[in-house]
């Protein structure tokens, strides 16, 4: 992830001269939060939360307010993703180009699986789906701080690259065509390249609990998958049976 700089609490310990005393001062710098949300009901739990947990927050109700306010430097911006002027994938897009933006947690009421996938590739560090605990959320918040600010994003880990916002799907550059199981399908797989997910974890992710899907429907699906994915020039080893497990995506060499 390149180079990191960590935020957060500062405590300084310093031994008196000429005594066994300490003078311990805790920096003025407690981490600034940007809540950039225009629910105002939602925007004062956030803020509130944030202000409890030692953190200063800042707020902003529309893309063209959270510009200016992160110009003038923040430590971590919660984002929701609808906003009166646009979408915040916009502003996480600018913020990760320009590579001095803060660390991020998208906020939203849309499709979680959906939104996790494209929040995520496009440089979020976490995700959190309303409705949410403004408790839970400042805990996440504290982790992503400790973490520090990212640095670039790192180079692809597959050669196929899923657009959930835009609903897309390219493989080395070439349109894919998907119905909308197959795309949830890649979308879920594409969140952890190389990794193997069972049927019942596809079928909990893409369908949602409560679901009784076959083992042959959730196959039929991915041969359709493959099949248009290779229409494109892909391998039939992108998309990779376990067999007794499940399914992966392939890693990018």
């Amino acid at each position: 992830m390149g180079c990191r700089w960590e935020v957060g609490w500062r405590l300084r310990a310093e031994r008196k001269e000429g005594s066994g005393a300490l003078d311990r001062t805790v920096a003025a710098e407690r981490p600034s939060v940007l809540v950039v949300e225009d629910d105002p009901g939602i925007s004062d739990a956030v803020a509130w939360a944030m202000e409890r947990e030692g953190m200063v927050p800042l707020r902003a109700n529309t893309l063209a307010s959270a510009r200016a306010a992160a110009a003038g430097g923040v430590d971590l911006a919660i984002l929701d993703l609808g906003l009166p002027d646009g979408s915040g994938f916009t502003l996480l897009r600018e913020w990760r180009a320009s590579g001095v933006g803060p660390a991020v947690i998208v906020l939203t009421s849309r499709d979680a699986e959906v939104d996790c996938v494209a929040s995520l590739e496009a440089g979020a560090d976490d995700f959190v789906a309303k409705p949410f605990s403004p408790r839970a959320l400042a805990a996440r918040a504290r982790a992503v701080l400790r973490r520090g600010r990212p640095g670039p994003l790192p180079e692809p880990r597959s050669s196929v690259v899923v657009d959930a916002e835009r609903h897309t799907v390219t493989y080395e550059g070439r349109a894919v065509e998907l119905t909308k199981i197959e795309f949830d399908l890649l979308a879920v797989l594409a969140l952890s390249p190389g990794h193997v997910l069972s049927r019942e974890q596809l079928v909990r992710r893409v369908w949602g609990d409560g679901y009784a899907i076959s083992e042959r429907t959730i196959d039929s699906h991915v041969k359709a998958l493959r099949r248009k994915l290779g229409e494109a020039g892909a391998p039939p080893s992108l998309v990779a049976a376990v067999r007794g497990v499940g399914f992966k995506l392939a890693e990018a060499p």
